[in-house]
């Protein structure tokens, strides 16, 4: 079986400003800055054979979005590889669109009495 998509070691980290609460602190923000780094992915890894079908499943913050976004050519992982089709998305990103469709979606796109699959 071929695989489709092959995820090594993905990773994807932002630099968030901390903001001071107060004025005072606020103010000092423009001067000496401090960030936090927040993990939105950190060193996944997986293969999806052809064929297959998966569900992206977890909490708020768990990082589905962001591993999408990254599958689809949207964002650039701060480490790691992500191969689909052998596309690497975010380097190929113009002529890989042309081989995909992505739904981003909210619960209420999908029909409450329908399975999954028949949405789908």
């Amino acid at each position: 079986m071929n695989n489709i998509i092959e995820v090594k070691n993905l990773s994807k980290h932002y630099d968030i400003l901390q903001r001071g609460k107060g004025r005072f602190e606020i103010i000092k923000t423009f001067f000496s800055r401090k960030y936090k780094t927040v993990k939105a992915l950190d060193n996944v890894s997986f293969t999806i054979g052809e064929g297959d079908f998966v569900g992206i499943i977890g909490p708020n913050g768990a990082g589905k979005s962001t591993l999408i976004k990254i599958l689809t050519g949207i964002l650039t992982p701060t480490s790691g590889e992500a191969r689909v089709i052998d596309y690497v998305p975010y380097k190929q990103r113009k002529k890989y669109v042309q081989n995909i469709g992505v739904v981003f979606g909210q619960r209420t796109q999908l029909w409450w009495d329908l399975p999954v699959r028949d949405s789908f």
